[in-house]
């Protein structure tokens, strides 16, 4: 795998280093639970609009294969955990769109009495067909995203109610050679201070405040953004619970400040038959251009059994993005993609999911709105995890 090959010894190490150092300076007790779990999957797909574009549509099927495995080191006060994930895409119609994808994902908590840290770290380099259909809308079959994360957070029990969590975060995401198709990067370090009380049970409340900074490098865009931010976390039932979060944001573009608003609506239900995860939110998130951008999102997924083994499902997404303070947008405005299907678990290590949908966007700048379908059947084999105890 050529370019995964190149540029991921520098991410990966920075997560490997990150885990070690972690690893180092907390103290875990002599025994610990070592286990390994792999995945393998097989994807068969066909798309009418494989670029979902207005005019000039081209279809194609697809075989997607993936590895993956979680490896985890628990102990009495730790746990490791370390995710490789390797996909190979494969277009017979489309060549030019044949890509390698992998990631590793790493991190390490530490556990005392009353406090805890965490640290984790990630690599992950993708084809701009999987990255960037509902953000930017570009996809140039010379270019991928590398993107490296870091983040550290420690949390401090006050008493049986009262928890306080610092957080420290760090995203750089770069296009080698992007720049000729409008793709830039950025580096995008934030910090949270989040104060929680735990008011019942059932019932939390916290408060929190955020700040982060967008730098472009190559194009000298920079954004401040601070602000606050209250959630309220409430469980009806062992079937039913909410949370929402809601604050104010302060942000700063090239002098012009623009005050604004966030939340996040979020509810899941879980019966003996159904499953329901239903999310809606505004947020400032990071363009691939290399400026904020105003998402709003909402999210639904549902499960029901309808016969043993047998689930049927459904999956639906909606993006709106908007600018941000005044400065420049050239992402998508509006994506959509809906997926409804079947899952049969043949084993109890086989899933067998076949499902059908549409997706839809509209094209950035000239606002078209391109529109296609898709049907896939993907079969996903978990093996038996291996344990050791040392």
């Amino acid at each position: 795998m050529t370019g995964y090959a190149r540029a991921s010894s520098s991410g990966v190490g920075l997560v490997l280093a990150a885990l070690a150092a972690a690893s180092a300076v907390c103290r875990c007790a002599a025994a610990a639970q070592w286990s390994i779990e792999p995945q393998l999957g097989l994807l068969l797909d066909y798309n009418s609009n494989l670029l979902l574009v207005p005019t000039g549509e081209q279809a194609s099927a697809g075989m997607t294969v993936s590895v993956d495995a979680t490896m985890k080191r628990v102990t009495e006060s730790s746990e490791m955990d370390l995710h490789p994930h390797l996909e190979l895409q494969r277009f017979p119609n489309e060549q030019a769109l044949n890509a390698d994808n992998g990631s590793v994902q790493g991190s390490y908590a530490a556990r005392a009495e009353r406090s805890s840290v965490t640290v984790t770290g990630s690599y992950e380099e993708a084809s701009t067909l999987t990255t960037e259909l509902s953000e930017t809308g570009i996809v140039d079959t010379s270019t991928r995203r590398e993107t490296t994360t870091a983040g550290l957070t420690l949390g401090h029990d006050f008493s049986e109610r009262q928890h306080l969590d610092l957080q420290g975060a760090y995203t750089n995401v770069i296009y080698p050679g992007g720049e000729q198709v409008g793709l830039v990067g950025y580096r995008y370090p934030s910090g949270t201070l989040t104060d929680t009380f735990s008011v019942s049970e059932r019932t939390s409340l916290a408060a929190g405040a955020v700040v982060d900074q967008l730098k472009a490098p190559l194009t000298g865009y920079e954004a401040h953004d601070q602000g606050l931010r209250l959630t309220l976390k409430h469980a009806f039932s062992t079937r039913l619970s909410v949370s929402a979060v809601a604050g104010g944001t302060n942000t700063t573009v090239a002098g012009v400040t623009q005050h604004g608003y966030v939340w996040d609506l979020h509810a899941t239900y879980s019966s003996l038959l159904t499953q329901w995860d239903v999310d809606y939110s505004q947020s400032l998130q990071p363009s691939g251009r290399g400026y904020l951008v105003r998402r709003d999102a909402g999210n639904l997924t549902v499960s029901h059994n309808v016969a043993p083994r047998l689930y049927a499902t459904l999956t639906v997404q909606d993006i709106r993005n908007s600018e941000v303070a005044g400065g420049p947008f050239y992402d998508v405005p509006r994506y959509f993609f809906g997926d409804a299907g079947f899952d049969w678990h043949a084993s109890e290590r086989i899933v067998v999911s076949v499902t059908a949908g549409i997706a839809e966007l509209e094209e950035p700048v000239s606002y078209q709105t391109a529109r296609g379908w898709h049907a896939a059947v993907n079969t996903r084999w978990t093996p038996m995890p291996l344990r050791v105890s040392r």
